[in-house]
């Protein structure tokens, strides 16, 4: 008697050949393996981030391989694009991370020492109507007014010679024993946060470079891990899926870093201060639609508060202070929405506006910037099943 025979008695089958014991069974093994793989998290992200690095590059990977100029097949060109990887990191971070780090430090310190509250009053007070006063003054409360800053020239160094008798008289001998075990587990703390920097920092080129140079193989075991039963329907779909997912992802990285440039480069000739480091925010924010945004209102805000230090005469006038990094803006997201967005992406998604907005904010709502930077691939993918799968039965249903 077959195996799958749907009459055969339950006594005398497997219990993986029961179906709803093999759906529960089914579950169990995913759950658990989510559940593994987040007590393993320190070796399963980066093994999930060179899989998701080795899915992206396939691409470029594949065509360096074919090429005749790189020997050694799949294996010359993985290592040829990490050597290339490397050297543009490293060189990236030699001339990005100073001006960043120089102009963030500017930026929290202009907060902190109460500069950036002294200059929003006086931007509320000349420019703001009435009626939004009272708003403007909740938010100009929530900044730091200086009080806290460091004001050693005015408070007379203290005894450290009588502070350390007094805490004699008051403990005893000093507890060095104590002392020496907690500046030893400071020290073992920063030992092992700089390890599992530099651990990552290595696994991940590791784990890639095995991952792309295998990627064949891989794809090819996840084949034929489908039952070829359902092959017919399955493949089709996936292939869409991957066409989709994968287009999305590398068309906003790319479109992403081209925006940036001309944040950059816009927002620098209308003096909007910081613009390199709001440039970079800005573009790790165009990877959602909609979402960049956010940080208009704070460009203009800078803009107004750098204008208050230079002489009355030499100010920008308050509609220029709204409409240059505005228009700035505006460019880069009819850039977005009418050049790179139809050459770069085409019509890897096939959603339209307001599909695209309101999955954006659903996935906002449910899982945050995660459930943002998933929405639009998880709703293209949703919308081929529905489109190939789900409409077509319900269809055949109604004809039954």
């Amino acid at each position: 008697m077959a195996t799958n025979d749907p009459d055969r008695p339950l006594w005398d089958r497997h219990l993986w050949q029961i179906r709803p014991v093999r759906d529960v069974l089914l579950i169990a093994v995913v759950v658990g393996l989510l559940w593994l793989g987040y007590a393993l998290r320190d070796i399963t992200v980066p093994l999930l981030v060179a899989l998701l690095l080795a899915y992206l590059c396939e691409p470029m990977v594949a065509a360096m391989a074919r090429a005749k100029w790189i020997p050694f097949g799949r294996t010359g060109a993985v290592s040829v694009l990490l050597i290339g990887l490397s050297i543009g990191v490293l060189a990236g971070a030699a001339l990005v991370v100073p001006k960043v780090v120089g102009q963030t430090v500017t930026l929290v310190k202009s907060v902190e020492d109460g500069t950036a509250r002294t200059k929003a009053e006086a931007i509320a007070a000349d420019y703001l109507p009435a009626t939004v006063q009272q708003e403007a003054a909740w938010f100009i409360d929530h900044l730091p007014d200086g009080s806290d800053a460091d004001t050693t020239t005015e408070v007379p160094a203290p005894d450290t010679a009588a502070m350390a008798a007094q805490l004699r008289d008051q403990t005893g001998d000093l507890d060095m024993w104590g002392l020496a075990g907690r500046t030893g587990k400071l020290v073992m703390s920063a030992i092992n946060t700089v390890m599992s920097v530099g651990l990552l920092v290595f696994l991940i080129p590791f784990y890639f470079f095995f991952f792309s140079v295998s990627y064949p193989r891989v794809a090819a075991f996840m084949d034929s891990m489908i039952p070829e039963t359902v092959q017919p329907t399955v493949m089709p779909l996936l292939t869409k899926f991957d066409r989709a997912v994968a287009g999305f992802v590398r068309g906003r990285l790319l479109i992403a870093a081209m925006l940036g440039v001309v944040f950059f480069v816009g927002w620098s000739i209308a003096g909007v201060p910081y613009a390199f480091v709001l440039s970079l925010v800005t573009a790790a924010l165009c990877l959602v639609p909609f979402v960049s945004g956010l940080i208009l209102p704070l460009a203009i805000g800078l803009l107004a508060m750098a204008q208050l230090d230079l002489p009355v005469d030499d100010r920008m006038a308050w509609w220029g202070i709204i409409l240059w990094p505005s228009l700035v803006f505006t460019i880069a997201q009819l850039l977005d929405g009418w050049v790179l967005q139809p050459i770069i992406l085409g019509r890897t998604t096939d959603l339209d506006p307001v599909t695209i907005f309101v999955a954006v904010l659903a996935g906002g709502a449910v899982l945050g910037m995660y459930g943002m930077l998933i929405a639009i691939p998880v709703a293209a993918c949703v919308k081929i099943a529905l489109v190939d799968v789900v409409i077509p039965k319900v269809r055949e249903m109604g004809r039954a």
